[in-house]
């Protein structure tokens, strides 16, 4: 039975280890460093949508989350972009797109304020990439989550033997 437990404290450590080892560019073809402030008055979500493909039907892509940005709060992130055009967006609590910015790699520092001037295509587009991270991020919060607890049970079995 300890062999087991062992085992499971292996595989969970790993696995967390894991998540966030590849969380960020580690081992990308071609990082480039973002720098976003918020320079507005909310809380902000800043995303990355990295484009290799057309961006036009919304395929070939690939969403990064960032962070939720404070009034006044810098942060900095990793995206990989083979390339090509990239965008920078910014959403508030009510899920609205507030900025969008499409950039190609020549531009990587980004002060968010509220943009309106967005294109509608381009702010659906958006608003349907960042809502499928947004489930994503939920979903890999709450498996890391479980992980954790796993591990704790696992650790209390270990030390009650």
């Amino acid at each position: 039975m300890k062999l087991l437990i062992y085992f499971g404290l292996f595989i969970g450590f790993s696995t967390l280890g894991l998540n966030h080892l590849f969380g960020g560019c580690f081992g990308a073809s071609t990082p480039i460093d973002i720098t976003t402030q918020n320079v507005t008055n909310q809380n902000l979500r800043i995303y990355a949508i990295a484009f290799w493909d057309d961006y036009g039907n919304g395929s070939g892509n690939f969403v990064n989350y960032n962070s939720e940005l404070e009034p006044n709060e810098t942060s900095e992130f990793c995206i990989d972009s083979d390339g090509g055009k990239f965008w920078i967006v910014a959403k508030n609590k009510e899920n609205e797109i507030v900025y969008l910015e499409e950039t190609e790699n020549k531009k990587t520092d980004f002060k968010i304020n509220v943009n309106q001037n967005v294109a509608l295509d381009k702010n659906q587009l958006a608003k349907e990439l960042t809502f499928k991270k947004d489930k994503s991020v939920e979903l890999e919060m709450y498996l890391v989550l479980t992980n954790i607890v796993l591990l704790v049970l696992l650790g209390i079995k270990l030390i009650k033997k």
